[in-house]
Formats: C-alpha cells, sequence, structure tokens
C-alpha cells in the first residue's frame, strides 16, 4: 500500500509481492430534526433513519522488483468516496436523499534508492469517478406559488395561462405531490503522486509525500419523475421547467502532503507518526448544468484540513505482529455550509490489527477502527428558503482483511 501513501517506499520491499484488502465501511448517520422550515411553515417528515450503509471497498496492489535499486509497483484502490442515503419520507427530502460517489484509482509506480538512504518514487494516477445526486421536489408548492403567480397577472389570461393556472390551483397541496430528481454523471481523469524515504539512522526513517489534485469533467443525465398527476406534470414542466436532459459539472478531488516518521525501538517494538495536510479549499461550490439551461449552485466553501497520526508496531514472535494506533482528522466542513450529503465534523480514530505468518509466502492481516465523531449540527438553507435545522448522531466502523503473497 505504499503505492498509494508514499511510493518511494517501495525499495524496501525486497521480493515480488501480491496484496489484496477487503474493507467493511459501516457509518451511522442519525438526524434529530429541530425545527425545519420552509416559506409556507414547517416541514413535515420522519428523521429519516440511518443514511449511512454499509461498504465494501477493496484494493489490490502488486511490487516487482527490477534490480536491488529500483521496484515497479501497481495499485488500484478508492480513495474518495460517499455514500449517504436517507429515507424517501424524510424531513430533509428537498435537500437530499442518496448522495453515492464512487472512485476507482489505477496507481502504476516506480521506486528507486538514489543512494543507500536516500529512496524516491514516482506514480501516475488514472481515476474514474461515478456520481449519483437524489432528491425530492415539493411540486406541490411550485404548484401553490404558480397558482399564486398566475393569478397576480393582471388583465385577461391567454388560454395557456388560463389553463396552466387551472392545473396548478388543482394540485396547490404543499408537500403532498412530491417529484424526484436524479443526477448520474461520470468522469475519467489523471494525475500523479511523489514520494521520498530518507533513513536518518539505522533505526529511524523519515518520509515525505505528495498527492497531486485530479480535475474532473462530468458529464451524465438528469432524470425528473413527476408523480404521474397530469395538473403537476403540465406545472413541472411548463412553468417550473422540470425536464430530462444532459447535465454537466466540474469538481477537483485535491492534492495532499503529508510528513511521516518511523523509529525502530528494538527488535520487537517500532513507533510512527504522521501529519496530512488536504487542500480541500479546492471544494467551494457544487455547480451542476442543468437540462433546462440554469445552473444549480450550492456553496460547500469547505477549508484545508490536517490529519494527525501516531502508531505503535510490536513483534510478539515469527508469527504474530500486533499494531495500535489513533489519530485525530479536522472536518474541512464549517457549520455554516454543513449541508445533509455530507454532514461531517471532526473524527477522532482509534485502530487495532495483527498480522499473522500463515507461510514464508503468505501473511494475513486483519484489523478494526472505530471512528468517533463530534456531533455535527445543520442549519442548511436552500436558495428557495427549505431550512434543514438539527443535529446528527454518528460514527463510523471499519473491519479489514488482507493477504499478503511473497514469492522469493
Amino acid at each position: 500500500s505504499t503505492i498509494f501513501f508514499n511510493p518511494a517506499g517501495l525499495t524496501q520491499l525486497q521480493h515480488m509481492e501480491v496484496d489484496m484488502g477487503l474493507h467493511l465501511i459501516a457509518p451511522r448517520s442519525e438526524f434529530n430534526n429541530d425545527g425545519s422550515s420552509f416559506p409556507l411553515g414547517a416541514l413535515d417528515g420522519s428523521d429519516g433513519g440511518n443514511a449511512g450503509s454499509l461498504a465494501p471497498v477493496p484494493n489490490f496492489y502488486v511490487a516487482l522488483p527490477i534490480n536491488d535499486r529500483m521496484v515497479a509497483g501497481l495499485g488500484v484502490n478508492a480513495p474518495f468516496g460517499l455514500v449517504t442515503e436517507y429515507d424517501d419520507d424524510w424531513v430533509g427530502r428537498y435537500h437530499a436523499v442518496k448522495s453515492d460517489m464512487l472512485t476507482i484509482n489505477i496507481n502504476p509506480a516506480l521506486a528507486f534508492k538514489a543512494t543507500e538512504k536516500l529512496s524516491i518514487g514516482i506514480g501516475i494516477n488514472l481515476q474514474y469517478i461515478d456520481l449519483e445526486l437524489t432528491q425530492a421536489l415539493d411540486l406541490g408548492t411550485g404548484c401553490a406559488l404558480t397558482a399564486q403567480t398566475l393569478s397576480n397577472i393582471p388583465g385577461a389570461l391567454t388560454p395557456q395561462q388560463a389553463g396552466l393556472l387551472g392545473a396548478a390551483s388543482s394540485c396547490a397541496q404543499p408537500q403532498l405531490h412530491d417529484g424526484k430528481a436524479k443526477l448520474t454523471a461520470d468522469d475519467w481523469s489523471w494525475g500523479y503522486n511523489l514520494g521520498l524515504t530518507f533513513q536518518a539512522t539505522e533505526a529511524t526513517r523519515i518520509g515525505l509525500a505528495y498527492r497531486s489534485k485530479i480535475s474532473h469533467h462530468l458529464t451524465g443525465k438528469g432524470k425528473f419523475n413527476t408523480t404521474g398527476n397530469a395538473a403537476v406534470q403540465a406545472v413541472a414542466t411548463n412553468a417550473l421547467g422540470v425536464v430530462d436532459g444532459a447535465i454537466s459539472g466540474d469538481v477537483d478531488l485535491p492534492e495532499t502532503a503529508s510528513f511521516a516518521i518511523h523509529h525502530q525501538i528494538n527488535d520487537q517494538w517500532a513507533v510512527m507518526g504522521d501529519a496530512s495536510w488536504t487542500r480541500w479549499d479546492r471544494f467551494q461550490q457544487l455547480a451542476i448544468n442543468m437540462p433546462n439551461g440554469t445552473t444549480s449552485i450550492k456553496d460547500e466553501k469547505w477549508d484545508n484540513s490536517m490529519r494527525y497520526g501516531l502508531g505503535l508496531t510490536y513483534v510478539h514472535n515469527d508469527k504474530w505482529t500486533f499494531r495500535s494506533g489513533i489519530a485525530y482528522d479536522e472536518t474541512p466542513i464549517s457549520d455554516q455550509y454543513r449541508t445533509p450529503r455530507i454532514p461531517g465534523e471532526d473524527r477522532k480514530w482509534i485502530a487495532v490489527g495483527a498480522s499473522y505468518n500463515y507461510s514464508d509466502h503468505l501473511t494475513i492481516d486483519a484489523g478494526y477502527t472505530h471512528i468517533f465523531l463530534s456531533d455535527p449540527k445543520i442549519n442548511d438553507e436552500d436558495d428557495s428558503g427549505y431550512t434543514l435545522s438539527g443535529d446528527y448522531e454518528a460514527s463510523v466502523d471499519i473491519l479489514s482483511v488482507q493477504a499478503r503473497w511473497m514469492f522469493m
């Protein structure tokens, strides 16, 4: 996995190695409503259930020493991912129902020893991104506002306006004629990663690593379900501009930089630490070019963030190695701009794990992580005056297993 975190670390491997891992990520994100509203009163609906869902995330790595100074590698993983999905009838359905982002990163890498103490690594990242966003549409309120607007037009209405007024008046029932919007888009793009390691002393090694940003231009389609009611359909199409068609948008997945240190205390004990910076301020808004020619813009205004980790390794015997670690992970999301699609907060990590050398050629690794989240609070108002107010109870559990094959 050094292919992803610091490709220079490949020079630590003396033999061809293949790693296959699987991570089961189980987030919990439960919303508590506290006065959510819209321009005509209080928002109705449930608290949405657990918005987190179990997600299996695999990874694959292979390393191949070319000679005593150079090692090549290939990694396949999912560096960015997100799934939140609420019940369809939840109180925040007009802000978000499902948010699903998947990335697949293909990372060939090469590392070489510049000196006996200094190693340098470089990698290329071919990255695929797939995005799905859904939310409800309050077409009943849209009908009411359309009827009000048409009723206030002075003079005689045209036959088309009169027909639309009749349709709007018949379905002017806020929160009772919900439609659904589903946006899907994907893209391929590329970036790079760099790393170096320096053996400062016989017992101490330091590392620096950098991953570039990857800019994606996503294209896809917007599909809208307007409940099948003819009056609602007429208002949605002719007054509200709700039409199927092509969508597009740009997103920059951020660059990261990290410093790490590994110190071998003795033959059994080692301690390690790292500090990582992520340039999340590239994510200032979620802008989507819609089928009706408008652009939907949601301010995000994320900040750059830091993550700090500390780990300990204990080699019990030739068969067993045990590990533990803690970390503090700053959220890039400010209280003012938190949304139900990503209701993140500061996180504290605690992890334990072990490796078992089944044979000279096969090692099995396993680990468990629990992430404590500070309770996120939300007061998210959209451009139409729909305000989602409340807080979350959130945490994450991760169970990981990996098999490593060494070819000697």
